[in-house]
């Protein structure tokens, strides 16, 4: 019997790697976007994706996705072009430093990383990265390998987000953020609708018991879910106000994006830019969540 790999461990196989993406090229040569955009929202809403009067959030979501496509949103999803957006509009002591950049797997070796500790990631996806706070320790290997099969990647490919498509994967090396205790600080997602931040996301445990928090920006936590239970109470990070200002600055452009930070030592860092958290498909528990931020997002919404 053959023992399909867990996702995270596909990429660490060039065979299941090379399954993978045929199978996600194989998918968006049978059917264009819209046609997976409706048959994926049918399967997780149970309901029939209404692209002429949407009204839902996620639904809203899918329409700016097939139709809502400008040059900055790619320069946004960059991970390394998105730095000069940034620093444009907030300037560049919000940026996390970056170490080191590769255009090949190959130049993952010792002799050529960095001597402080980083974290490895690609410019062109999601979700992808391997922390280092002690090279000795790492299969750089295994690391190559693993990074050779993410450059090969076509992200679009997964969930038909289009500004990941044609961006020129290559590989990031950054500073490691940690808090004073070694840990690696919270990241918080701010969910902006036209220009103006509606709800906070804090994620928790990613690696192992994934738990999720909602907040509004009381720091209230909120009565419902999106995606993954509720974990231990977060405090408010002190520079919070900051944040919210940050996230409207930066979303200004956009129906919709998420503004990630970090809150590490007393500084506030900035993350990344989502215009499609979860694909578009993420799943609130509660219907009503859908409609009443479906009302608050305008797609005909301008900063001018």
């Amino acid at each position: 019997m053959i023992k399909f790999p867990k996702k995270k461990e596909i990429f660490e196989s060039k065979f299941w790697s090379f399954l993978f993406r045929i199978y996600f090229k194989i998918e968006t040569f049978l059917s264009n976007d819209i046609f997976y955009a409706k048959k994926k929202y049918r399967k997780v809403y149970g309901r029939k994706l209404d692209l002429r009067k949407p009204q839902y959030f996620h639904e809203k979501l899918q329409w700016l996705k097939l139709y809502d496509r400008k040059n900055i949103y790619i320069q946004c999803a960059d991970k390394l072009a998105v730095r000069d957006y940034v620093r444009e509009l907030v300037g560049d002591e919000y940026l996390i430093p970056i170490l080191r950049v590769y255009e090949s797997s190959k130049e993952l070796d010792y002799s050529n990383l960095p001597e402080e500790q980083f974290i490895l990631k690609c410019n062109h996806n999601s979700g992808s990265y391997t922390i280092v706070k002690n090279k000795d320790v790492i299969d750089w290997s295994l690391q190559r390998t693993i990074f050779h099969n993410l450059l090969r990647q076509n992200y679009y490919e997964q969930g038909r987000e289009w500004q990941y498509r044609d961006i020129k994967p290559r590989i990031i090396a950054e500073k490691l953020l940690l808090n004073e205790d070694g840990s690696i600080p919270f990241d918080f997602k701010l969910f902006c609708l036209n220009g103006h931040v509606e709800l906070v996301q804090v994620d928790l445990d990613r690696e192992e018991n994934h738990t999720r928090n909602l907040y509004d920006l009381d720091w209230n936590l909120l009565p419902y879910t999106y995606c993954y239970p509720n974990g231990r109470p977060v405090k408010r990070p002190e520079r919070f106000d900051e944040m919210v200002r940050l996230a409207e600055r930066l979303s200004k452009a956009f129906p919709f994006a998420r503004v990630d930070f970090y809150y590490c030592q007393g500084k506030v860092f900035f993350g990344e830019i989502t215009f499609h958290p979860e694909g578009g498909f993420g799943v609130f528990d509660d219907d009503e969540v859908e409609l009443s931020l479906g009302k608050k997002l305008c797609l005909e919404y301008t900063n001018n």
